[in-house]
């Protein structure tokens, strides 16, 4: 048989595609020509002969177009023969040892949950993507560890689709004398539904604290936590909310392990059930002893944990996301919960295909599933819930007080879903941004505030179109329609500031359209305290005009004797950095700006914000003995992934 990858290496040579990569119909003929022949062959022998050409690309000393090669071999593989793809790629890829198992099965493996012939996800990228356009190379910056460089992003504008700004929407309204009134936001649950209190946490695989956990460590000897870590009881809480302590498990009878699970969770393990129930009798519990309700909950995000790939399935995906919304909705009683899903809340993970293309009915089943129960907790209405089914799961709801709420799916921006490369100079693959445009010039047009929310910031783990894209919406209709923004998926208590001019080292205080709060997460992995928060937000123009941090020290549940969390205020944000602000004045973005400042300037304010974004854990960097921190004004003064990669650039100047 003849390599494909040394026919497409003369090829990208012959075509200067290093440096450019311009589209070219004769690279496909040749190449389907080729495979022609080989598809003659039984599957097994096409599947070692695309893994051999497959290894044959990893020693041009062009990565790049290594990259490109193997994209175009795949191609024309899956044009063909797309059920081959799969096995192909996952046999060169654990043969080459290029990638773990488990993430050669997350870029590669057969993932449709159809488990079909047709090819999974991979395969589908493959056939619709062009490996020599701007696409494939973003494609192999991102997904294949950087093989290319980073190409110049696209300037792409979306401006026509919505009306010029008028004069009066230029300034942000005025908060009003009517009060506040709160807001509960919960983030990154990841329940652990195999959580096994005496597992080993110190352990080799991504997620510890389950049956299948081994040390790192040779063991030798006693466990050093034998004596001093004393937690390890069947606990849970009863329906009533009453805590049940359980029997004592006698943990250090089993020799095989190092750093044994207590009964609340670890800091390298996502946490077991009882854990969210814990964090949700406290914000109960809170409410209650402070007289205080919340008229609704914002969730972020994130139901499923981080175990391999290789032990998530649809039927686990699927039990997470239940028990995530049952113990939301029986802990929170009538609240309201606005959710959003994360990269985390789908199956296979972190993919989300258009609907312009053939394959997004291997999704609907889950917006079918989590529209049907937030309805059925009464969270949307009917005609809301038919509106989530067809925005990938985003809908536009009114509250009680005629603030909107506009929930997003962000893996129509996540640069692990294989979708996105699909035409990724294109500012609109999804049809989302026309759906939040829309929402917003009709808010506009009746003067009507409005919060968004989502699960990925943009900046953080988005696509650089994208990205740019969602940064003028929120320019363009800032400050006086969107009243706050709202992600999760960092898992640490941050914030980031758009200002004007996007991307043109426009960050002067006179600079400043908005900001996007980012809620703390209840999942301890890795190495940060279980956190929830609430907004106190004013009844006229719904601006936050504070916010209450709560978190437990996690590392003293496992020498309390098997006693409940203790749950404790961290922080408001009004006093906790030293700036001087108008007790009537919202925490806008230029508020927050202020704080920025701060951080970038003063170690001792870095270490303040580095503490509450880690909420006080025993893993909280030093900023003043390390360069850990470095970054944080970068990530807190930037809206889109190309301001944070020229920010962080200079920084290593």
């Amino acid at each position: 048989m003849v390599l494909l990858s040394s026919i497409i290496s003369t090829l990208l040579v012959s075509s200067q595609l290093t440096n450019c990569f311009p589209q070219d119909a004769e690279v496909q003929e040749s190449l389907q020509n080729i495979l022609s022949e080989e598809l003659e062959h039984s599957d097994d022998s096409i599947i070692s002969s695309v893994a051999l050409q497959l290894n044959q690309t990893l020693h041009d000393k062009d990565k790049c177009n290594g990259c490109v090669e193997r994209l175009l071999i795949g191609k024309t593989l899956a044009s063909t023969r797309p059920d081959l793809v799969s096995p192909a790629f996952m046999k060169w890829c654990l043969e080459s040892k290029r990638l773990s198992k488990s993430n050669c099965m997350m870029n590669y493996d057969l993932s449709t949950i159809e488990n079909s012939n047709h090819g999974g996800n991979f395969a589908d990228m493959l056939i619709e993507i062009d490996p020599l356009s701007y696409s494939g190379q973003l494609y192999c910056y991102f997904k294949d560890s950087g093989s290319c460089s980073k190409p110049a992003t696209p300037n792409v504008t979306i401006s026509h689709m919505w009306p010029p700004k008028k004069p009066e929407h230029m300034v942000a309204p005025e908060p009003g004398m009517n009060g506040t009134f709160n807001v509960l936001h919960v983030s990154d649950l990841h329940i652990e539904m195999d959580y096994t209190v005496g597992s080993e946490t110190n352990c080799t695989d991504t997620i510890c604290c389950t049956p299948r956990s081994t040390s790192k460590l040779e063991l030798n000897g006693t466990s050093p936590y034998n004596g001093y870590w004393n937690s390890f009881f069947n606990s849970s809480y009863n329906d009533d909310f009453s805590f049940n302590q359980g029997s004592l498990v006698n943990v250090f009878d089993n020799s095989s392990v190092w750093a044994p699970a207590t009964s609340f969770g670890n800091y390298r393990c996502d946490p077991p059930e009882i854990l969210i129930n814990s964090t949700l009798n406290s914000v109960v519990n809170y409410a209650d002893k402070q007289n205080i309700t919340f008229d609704f909950s914002l969730f972020t995000g994130d139901m499923v944990d981080h175990d391999l790939s290789q032990r998530i399935s649809l039927e686990t995906t699927i039990k997470a996301e239940e028990y995530v919304l049952r113990d939301l909705k029986s802990r929170l009683r009538s609240t309201p919960v606005f959710p959003v899903l994360g990269n985390h809340d789908t199956f296979p993970y972190a993919e989300l295909a258009p609907e312009k293309y053939s394959y997004s009915n291997k999704f609907t089943w889950n917006a079918d599933l989590l529209s049907d129960i937030w309805e059925d907790y009464q969270w949307i209405t009917p005609d809301e819930a038919q509106y989530s089914r067809k925005h990938y799961t985003g809908y536009a709801v009114e509250t009680r007080l005629g603030l909107k709420v506009i929930s997003l799916n962000s893996n129509t921006w996540y640069y692990k879903n294989s979708y996105c490369y699909l035409n990724a100079s294109t500012p609109d693959n999804f049809g989302q941004f026309e759906f939040l445009i829309n929402e917003l010039i009709a808010s506009e047009a009746k003067n009507q505030r409005v919060w968004i929310t989502a699960h990925i910031p943009p900046a953080t783990d988005g696509l650089p179109v994208p990205a740019n894209i969602f940064a003028e919406i929120v320019e363009r209709f800032s400050p006086y329609t969107i009243a706050g923004i709202f992600f999760g998926h960092t898992h640490l208590d941050q914030f980031e500031i758009l200002y004007a001019g996007s991307g043109n080292d426009t960050k002067s205080i006179k600079d400043v359209i908005n900001h996007a709060f980012i809620g703390p997460s209840i999942t301890p992995w890795t190495g940060i305290n279980p956190s929830w928060r609430y907004y106190e937000v004013d009844k006229t123009t719904f601006s936050v005009m504070n916010i209450h941090n709560f978190y437990t020290p996690l590392n003293e549940t496992f020498v309390n004797h098997g006693q409940e969390p203790v749950w404790q205020h961290g922080y408001a944000a009004r006093d906790a950095y030293n700036v001087s602000w108008p007790s009537t004045s919202p925490l806008n973005g230029t508020f927050w700006h202020m704080v920025a400042e701060q951080v970038r300037d003063s170690v001792a304010v870095r270490q303040l914000y580095e503490n509450y974004a880690k909420r006080q854990s025993p893993y909280v960097a030093n900023c003043h003995n390390s360069n850990d921190c470095n970054g944080d004004y970068c990530f807190l003064s930037t809206f889109t992934v190309d301001e944070y990669d020229k920010c962080m650039a200079a920084l290593s100047k």
